[in-house]
This record gives C-alpha cells, structure tokens and sequence, in this order.
C-alpha cells in the first residue's frame, strides 16, 4: 500500500488517541461537562475509525490476491486458446507481483 496512505493513517490514529488522553485525563482547563464528554465521545469513535482502516489497510494484499485467484476460476470454463491464455498469463503475473 501507498507509504503516504498509511502514515496518513497512523498519524490520525496517534492524534485522535493524544487528544482522547488529554480530554480524559486532563482537569485543568476549565470546560463544561457535556463538552468534555462530548469530545471523549467523538475521539473515541475516531480512534476506532483509525484503527478499522489501518487493519482494512493490512488487508489489502490478501483481498487482492483473493479477487484474483478468483478471476482465474472464472476463466477455466473459456476454450482454450490465445485469449484464455492471455487472461491466464496477466493474472499469473499480477499474482507474482503480489508475491512482492
């Protein structure tokens, strides 16, 4: 996956859970109850929304080797030859890329 893509999503978990402890932990600012709460409420969900997308972002490689190895079962039933065969020999080679 894209480098940009999960350091944009470390990044906003780490803040999201920074800004959780603040809110929770942190009594010296004075702030009205039901906005405290609030934000704890917001960030909380937030953390989980980062944390969803990184483990999505995990998965990638394999639902992208799942969908193909897919593919290549719904080719078997073609006649052989040149364009099964031209199918076959892109998604084989989209499966070794895969492989890294």
């Amino acid at each position: 996956m894209d480098r940009a893509s999960r350091t944009i999503l470390e990044r906003f978990s780490r803040e999201a859970h920074n800004l959780l402890t603040h809110y929770r932990y942190n009594r010296s600012r004075p702030l009205h109850p039901r906005y405290r709460k609030g934000q704890i409420d917001a960030l909380r969900w937030l953390c989980e929304l980062g944390r969803i997308y990184l483990e999505e972002e995990r998965r990638i490689p394999e639902r992208l080797r799942r969908a193909i190895e897919r593919e290549c079962h719904h080719v078997e039933p073609l006649p052989p030859g040149p364009y099964r065969q031209g199918i076959e020999d892109a998604l084989d080679r989209a499966l070794e890329l895969l492989e890294g």
